[in-house]
């Protein structure tokens, strides 16, 4: 097979690993970006972002020379025939989605395009409301001698298992401009169960995907919450629930506890719900989310709060065990939140170096918890063995259970609230309480 050269334009989560893979797949790879820290690390083959087995395959096909960065927009399009775009679309303050680095790459790849003279392919992954694919392929793409053939492409990548979402997609679509539009010239990108439609059908499938999600985890924290209230134990409903394989669909989402976070779901859930206001359309249930998910931060503050312990030990951070993504994530929200109210915050998490943070990851965290450095310990027992009464909030299980098996029965001083339902814990720690069990 001849495999074509391809630019991907934002060397963040979605397009470290899109990079990353299709280089595995064979193709030459030019990373596109204005960052020069995350330029520098891939060009040293390194990975830019926190994501399990990045850093090593980034490695192996940097060594191969399949794997390169640059600055240069018009150096990237040229050496190539497809350019990804995967730069980021935050929301603005109203929630509203924010395009304007999306409009910046669009511009630039018009003009290296132009340039280039030579048929080129532009694929969209950022996520997009519907209907901007086509704006931006007539705004910037349709009026050169050669026009691109111009294509959305949605990701469903899950941080934490990202690799393996790209090599064993369990949805894939693609989408085109014009009805029977060729997919064949980014057929290196789709898996052979890859459906072919509509632009406007991909860009909302990709919202529709993540507000089902946002509404799933939120449903689930609601039903553990007044499961608490009543004495009953929410995992084993949810539990009895998800058997439902005919009707109630995954169970991957329908597990009480965790608040939704991330880059994805509030961000998209924030978007989709401003767009329906625009159109006019009443959408209650997806306008209750955020709410939702906000009182469920406020529920685990509360059972924080009601152990009466000033010291909090945080177990987790990041918004995905085995990642470094910050971003939105609610264990952040309740760190700054106990800051504000006077408690001592330590935080546990070997994923989380703040050293090595760049980019929108780091300015959130810059953000929320500038003095994040100073909270973080490396050393979780000689926090837990000095004698003093904390609260342990678990959220990831980021410690050895035999090691925190031994430190909590040498020291029942301490209380354990667990948001992510590891309950070995329940047998080692003196006093234990689940968020919604």
């Amino acid at each position: 097979m001849n495999f074509p050269g391809i630019s991907v334009f934002g060397l963040g989560y979605v397009g470290s690993v899109t990079a990353a893979v299709l280089a595995e797949r064979g193709c030459a790879v030019t990373g596109c970006d204005i960052s020069t820290e995350k330029v520098d690390m891939i060009n040293r083959g390194m990975a830019p972002i926190g994501e399990p087995g990045l850093d090593e395959l980034l490695k192996q096909q940097w060594e191969m020379g399949r794997v390169r960065a640059t600055l240069d927009v018009g150096a990237a399009v040229n050496g190539t025939e497809i350019s990804i775009i995967c730069v980021g679309t935050p929301s603005a303050p109203s929630g509203a989605i924010d395009l304007q680095y999306v409009e910046v790459v669009s511009k630039q790849l018009a003009a290296a395009i132009r340039e280039k003279g030579k048929p080129h392919a532009v694929v969209f992954r950022s996520t997009m409301l519907p209907g901007s694919t086509r704006r931006l392929a007539a705004a910037h793409l349709t009026d050169l001698q050669t026009p691109p053939s111009v294509y959305f492409f949605p990701e469903f990548l899950r941080q934490g298992s990202a690799l393996a979402d790209f090599r064993k997609p369990s949805l894939s679509v693609i989408g085109v401009l014009l009805e029977g539009q060729s997919v064949e010239p980014v057929s290196v990108m789709l898996d052979p169960d890859t459906e072919t439609v509509a632009a406007e059908s991909a860009e909302l499938l990709k919202y529709s995907c993540n507000a089902f999600h946002a509404m799933k985890v939120a449903f689930a924290n609601e039903i553990g919450r007044i499961g608490k209230e009543l004495g009953i134990d929410s995992s084993e409903v949810m539990g009895a629930l998800c058997r439902d394989t005919r009707l109630n669909i995954s169970p991957y989402y329908l597990k009480p506890g965790t608040p939704f976070g991330g880059s994805c779901l509030p961000k998209d859930v924030a978007a989709l719900t401003h767009h329906a206001r625009k159109l006019g359309v009443s959408v209650p249930v997806l306008d209750s989310l955020m709410e939702s998910n906000r009182k469920h931060i406020e529920a685990v503050l509360e059972r924080i709060e009601a152990s009466g312990r000033r010291r909090i030990v945080l177990l987790g951070l990041a918004f995905k065990e085995g990642t470094d993504d910050l971003r939105g994530s609610a264990m952040l929200e309740i760190a700054t939140q106990l800051l504000l109210r006077g408690y001592e915050v330590r935080i546990f998490d070997p994923a989380v170096s703040p050293a090595n943070l760049i980019g929108a990851n780091r300015f959130f965290a810059d953000a929320r918890l500038p003095d994040l450095a100073s909270l973080m310990i490396e050393d979780l027992s000689a926090v837990l063995e000095d004698g003093v009464p904390s609260t342990i909030v678990v959220s990831k299980e980021c410690v050895a259970l035999a090691e925190i098996e031994r430190l909590l029965c040498n020291w029942p001083i301490h209380h354990v609230v667990d948001i992510n339902g590891w309950r070995a814990l329940k047998e080692a720690a003196a006093t234990y309480e689940g968020v919604c069990w």
